[in-house]
């Protein structure tokens, strides 16, 4: 495991023997030291790595010795420097795309300096899941007021039709029926036939090799005609399934069905009418998998039948539920000769568990996969591969039989999975082609990599209930399992008692590579929990405590580590929940070390016994395994603040900012109060005669009414609350109690439900709960980060202009972590956390600015009020549920295809080359120009002369204010480049998605909607060009800057760069010309990924900032470098005659060894060469 050098504590190794096999150690208790025993347990996961990997080089003698003596050095006030080897690194696509992008860049720069790019690869084991790639463009696929009624695309065509303003198919052709008030949600404007300019993306090489026709084309796509799916007539016998197929519109229909025979049964196959005539056709088929799918079948036959007759009874019933149908359910040969928009929007779907027997349209569904043109059609091969049924599961599509132009019959799943998940998944794969071909490059090319494939989860879930190791095995050396992760809610695998936190994704590539990270010993506030919470309080509203206690504690670069007898009554869940909002107390760690209840969720989550085994005798053996009641193991804590669980109660955090509890009693006047409050971060500034206004707005042919503290977004979404069954069942048993007594979500707020894995959907399936979610318009929408990082796609015109013209602040709620002012949509000026339960509490009232204990949240069947008490789930009740349908089964059958089971992604095809093809077409993947112009020989540092600030900011400043993640607006700079290479609106997606662009990147740094900047005159991307006194744009004015040759600088407040760990927050300024940042403070990554990239981090002294000093930011900065640089050192500014001093925010020698090379990459490469 040592690098150079000879590890001096090798005699400490040792054997232990697990189940008759042998395994070795490093025993730490040969140590024979008394401070082992005192020291806090994550402190002794940091001294094993230091022991392991100590060669004298990268990790020395002297950190494990400093390590031991924590005690005394925590309090050196200096701070003392160690080293960390981790034991993995975890990516998500968001930064992963651009780590891999330097890899590939990185590998070129060797190559062209005369070294071996093979070199380039990661040393360190690296797990990157793609979580973040799925926008919420569809959501409600069902009418809750009339369940005979279609659901509708926005008004524009029905659930069943996949394409936008299809004659015959809009909502209000729909003679005699109502609108659907559980419609797909698609985009701001409709979509429309007829060419909209060329694409310039480069187009699969398979899309290429298609014939004129038949073809396929993609919902989505413009220019081209759309494929209609005629709805077909009834099932002909038990067991079979009809699909039909359309000609593109215009042309006229011909439609054609084949009838297939299921070789395993399945629950809820729909079938709808059609005033077609028919003809029979064969062939056996095995349909391809997009993106995830419970894995109940992973492949199914469909074999034609002849001779079909209606059925009297075509409910299929394993394997969930056995039922049958009257005669009067089966369609009549009447109703399958109704009129084209009668049957195209015949697709509602209803629970038949839940419905009175005779009950007429209590339709089954069949949810079938549309094939995309431009990347779905690369997998599916339908027009370039022949049948291959023989492997089992080939997943292969045999197309000899298929009608043409065709409609690819889909997997038949459960009805309770929305077809918006299938829609939000072929979008993603439409969307992300370049990128996903570019990471199945980096999975090949780059070796000890692992990368899970889009549609498995949220990375820190997927990590949780399957990557977690706990303990590592390489070969037959134990150890404890560690990571960093490029994101900063990595610390949620600290509830599973594994070390890890977020850094940098520049600071991760360098792990990647083999180095170690450089940390100054943190202290470890002991954090002590007793009793036990109250039965109308969550996890959430415990983490939402939690979070605001230590905000005030202060935690900043410090551990927190959870104890006390109160933790054994938190579940795996609960302490992970905890644990993930860490970087919102703003500590590096919430540790929960090993214990029973770890061990009991490595069960519940199948893993394997032997190696739980392994786990729990080497960490008995090592003493890290904890038992919270024996008070004799508690450790040595730097300081120790205690909750009793039962002074905690339901909350929310918000508006602005996660750390702002509000407590639901008291929600009510803070949201009234926030709205006269000057204008920060609990006020909006509106005068008080504007606080009753109410807008009226019309929503699908209905009028509503906006107000302050409507909510207009609805989602349960992140990492923060889906990984936790018993906020999860909670919430259904909610929307069951809530659909049980009558109460409807406004069908104009847009809801959505997004997991954090597959096995959250089987167990909301498996309880019976989905078919609530999805009546109150909580259906599963994808599986991936989605609102919770911005995602949240598009709200509906009429709301939008609503909200814009009349200054409203409207709300989105969600049981997210992050809620800071522009990060989950542009017109939701409020944004609320909330446990799963509350939000569906709060889209039932429709507002924020109500009173549970005192108004009702609505009128039920009856007439009468409805109070949230009379809904709200026993805490008994919930964790009865969970006993009964959290089961190790589903996880395992989960994980078992984890990089198996996508069948899109096993079948792009991606280049083999050690160095990566770039293709300079490509508005996804870019070589980035961080190493032009590299040389061998280490530069010389260099002073700063006469520098403009290109912003002065305040307070707070975050890396989603810096580097957005969201859209992409019309008018902004990226849009400008990306409209220049020939695409169109629809087509720019997102600033995550691009994060492998440098062009669109650089132009997306500082076009928050939201920012605040003092040079500008309003709030947004603007700033002022200072030799001109010119306000533009901020990449505008950086571009003018680099063009006069003028170095730039960043003035900013308090906690700059915080929130999520964006690598492009650091490298989007670099690219601007940003050679320094001075600030009141900085968040701990995003200060590291500044010095990764060669920006100078300055720190105004105690008691200083810009308005103290009298800085306008319109003055000239030099700033002297002396060439002997020291961490910690006084740096001073000059402007004009007058000076101030900064503090050199290099926090290690490593720091300065980086910025010295030009930042950790270039580091890197001079090391490989």
């Amino acid at each position: 495991m040592a690098g150079e050098g000879t590890n001096p504590f090798a005699h400490l190794l040792s054997e232990i023997k697990i189940g008759g096999e042998t395994f070795k150690y490093y025993n730490l208790l040969d140590l024979k030291d008394k401070r082992y025993d005192r020291l806090p347990f994550s402190i002794r996961v940091l001294l094993e790595a230091a022991v392991r990997n100590c060669d004298n080089f990268q990790v020395k003698e002297e950190d494990v010795h400093n390590i031991l003596d924590w005690e005394k050095k925590q309090n050196v006030a200096e701070g003392v420097e160690v080293a960390f080897r981790p034991a993995r690194v975890i990516l998500q696509d968001f930064t992963g795309v651009p780590a891999v992008v330097d890899f590939a860049a990185m590998r070129d720069a060797v190559k062209d300096l005369g070294g071996d790019p093979k070199k380039i690869n990661p040393i360190c084991p690296a797990d990157l899941v793609i979580d973040h790639s799925v926008q919420v463009e569809f959501s409600r696929t069902r009418g809750g007021d009339d369940p005979g009624g279609g659901g509708s695309l926005s008004g524009q065509s029905c659930g069943r039709c996949v394409s936008y303003g299809q004659p015959g198919c809009l909502s209000a052709s729909m003679a005699g029926r109502r609108p659907s008030s559980r419609s797909y949600t698609r985009g701001r404007q409709p979509h429309r036939h007829g060419s909209q300019g060329s694409r310039s993306r480069p187009t699969s090489p398979l899309l290429q090799s298609q014939p004129s026709s038949p073809a396929v084309y993609s919902s989505i796509q413009s220019g081209f005609p759309q494929p209609v799916f005629v709805c077909p007539p009834a099932v002909a016998v038990p067991g079979t399934v009809v699909v039909g197929v359309q000609q593109p519109w215009p042309y006229q229909p011909t439609p054609s069905t084949s009838t297939y025979q299921l070789s395993s049964m399945v629950s809820h196959i729909s079938i709808g009418e059609s005033p077609v005539t028919y003809q029979q056709q064969t062939g056996t088929y095995t349909p391809v998998i997009h993106g995830y799918q419970p894995p109940v079948y992973p492949s199914l036959q469909y074999t034609s039948v002849s001779g079909a007759q209606y059925p009297a009874n075509y409910y299929l019933g394993p394997p969930y539920r056995q039922s049958s149908l009257p005669d009067s359910r089966a369609p009549t040969p009447d109703q399958s000769h109704k009129s084209d928009s009668e049957s195209h929007c015949s697709v509602d779907v209803e629970d038949l568990s839940f419905r009175p027997c005779g009950t007429s349209n209590a339709r089954l569904k069949l949810l079938r996969t549309q094939v995309a043109a431009e990347s779905v059609t690369s997998v599916s091969e339908t027009s370039s591969i022949k049948s291959d049924t023989s492997v089992t599961p080939s997943l292969r599509l045999s197309v000899s039989s298929l009608p043409s132009p065709l409609d690819v019959p889909g997997i038949p799943i459960q009805d309770e999975v929305s077809s918006a998940l299938q829609k939000n998944q072929e979008l993603e794969f439409e969307r992300n082609y370049e990128r996903f071909i570019f990471l199945k490059w980096g999975a090949q090319a780059l070796k000890n990599m692992l990368i899970v494939p889009p549609g498995s989860g949220i990375v820190h879930q997927v990590n949780l209930e399957y990557l977690a190791r706990v303990v590592f095995k390489n070969e037959s050396l134990l150890f404890p399992d560690s990571l960093v992760g490029t994101d900063s809610h990595t610390t949620m695998i600290n509830g599973l008692g594994v070390i890890g936190w977020g850094v940098g994704g520049i600071e991760a590539e360098a792990v990647m590579l083999g180095q170690a990270v450089s940390m100054v010993l943190p202290k470890v506030v002991g954090y002590c929990i007793t009793g036990t919470l109250s039965p109308l309080s969550t996890s959430t509203d415990l983490v939402l405590t939690i979070t605001k206690h230590l905000r005030q504690v202060g935690v900043v670069g410090k551990f927190v580590e959870f104890y006390g007898p109160g933790v054994e009554q938190l579940s795996l869940a609960d302490r992970a929940t905890i644990s993930n909002m860490c970087p919102e107390y703003g500590a590096t760690v919430g540790f929960f070390p090993v214990d029973n209840t770890t061990i009991k969720y490595l069960r519940q989550s199948s893993r394997d016994e032997k190696k739980i085994a392994e786990i729990e005798a080497y960490l008995k053996a090592v003493n890290m395994f904890r038992n919270f009641s024996d008070a004799s193991q508690d450790p040595i804590y730097s300081e120790v603040v205690t909750l009793d669980l039962g002074d905690v109660v339901p909350s929310l955090s918000g508006p602005k900012r996660p750390h702002d509890r509000v407590p639901v009693s008291g929600m009510k006047e803070d949201f009234s109060n926030c709205l006269g409050n000057q204008i920060g971060f609990k006020g909006y500034g509106l005068p008080a005669d504007q606080h009753d206004k109410t807008v009226p707005f019309v929503y699908e042919n209905q009028e509503y009414t906006l107000r302050h503290g409507s909510v207009v977004i609805a989602a349960i979404t992140s990492c923060t609350n889906t990984s936790n069954p018993t906020v999860m069942l909670g919430a259904g048993l909610l929307a069951k109690n809530a659909v049980e007594a009558g109460l409807k979500v406004a069908p104009y707020i847009k809801t959505s439900l997004s997991p954090g894995s597959g096995v959250v959907t089987h167990y909301l399936q498996h309880s019976g709960v989905t078919p609530f979610l999805t009546k109150l318009g909580f259906d599963i929408v994808g599986y991936g980060c989605m609102t919770c990082i911005g995602n949240s796609g598009p709200i509906p015109e009429p709301i939008v202009e609503a909200i814009e013209k009349n200054d409203l602040v409207c709300c989105g709620v969600l049981s997210g972590n992050r809620n800071f002012e522009g990060r989950i949509h542009p017109n939701t000026r409020a944004n609320y956390l909330a446990s799963p339960l509350l939000v569906i509490a709060y889209a039932l009232a429709g507002r924020v600015d109500i009173d549970f204990e005192a108004e009702p949240i609505g009128l039920g069947v009856s007439g009468n009020p409805v109070f949230l008490r009379d809904i709200w789930p026993k805490r008994g009740e919930i964790q009865q549920v969970e006993r009964d349908h959290v089961l190790p089964v589903m996880f395992k059958d989960v994980y078992a295809r984890i990089t198996t089971g996508n069948e899109r992604w096993n079948k792009l095809e991606a280049p083999e080359d050690v160095l990566y093809p770039w293709d300079t077409r490509s508005t996804y993947i870019k070589k980035p120009p961080f190493f032009e112009g590299m040389t061998k020989e280490l530069p010389a540092v260099k002073s700063i002369e006469n520098a403009y600030a290109l912003l002065n900011l305040g307070d707070s400043v975050t890396t989603d204010h810096i580097s957005p993640a969201g859209s992409i607006a019309r008018n902004s700079p990226a849009a400008r480049y990306l409209a220049a290479k020939g695409l169109t609106p629809r087509e720019f997606n997102s600033y995550g998605s691009r994060r492998g662009n440098d062009a669109v990147m650089a132009r997306g740094t500082f076009a928050n909607i939201r920012l605040v900047n003092k040079l500008a005159k309003k709030t947004g991307p603007r700033t002022l060009h200072v030799p001109s006194q010119e306000e533009m744009d901020v990449f505008d004015a950086a571009d003018r800057y680099r063009e006069e040759k003028q170095p730039v600088i960043i003035l900013a407040g308090k906690e700059y760069g915080s929130g999520s760990s964006r690598d492009w927050a650091a490298k989007g300024p670099f690219l601007l010309g940003v050679r320094a940042v001075i600030a009141e403070s900085y968040e701990r990554i995003h200060r590291s990924n500044l010095v990764g990239m060669g920006i100078i981090p300055l720190q105004y002294m105690s008691g200083e900032n810009a308005t103290t000093l009298g800085i306008t930011g319109k003055e000239a900065f030099t700033i002297k470098l002396p060439e002997e640089l020291k961490t910690g050192m006084t740096i001073p500014v000059q402007m004009g005659n007058r000076s101030f001093n900064t503090i050199l925010r290099f926090d290690t020698d490593v720091e300065l060894t980086y910025f010295k090379h030009g930042g950790i990459l270039n580091y890197m490469i001079r090391k490989m060469i």
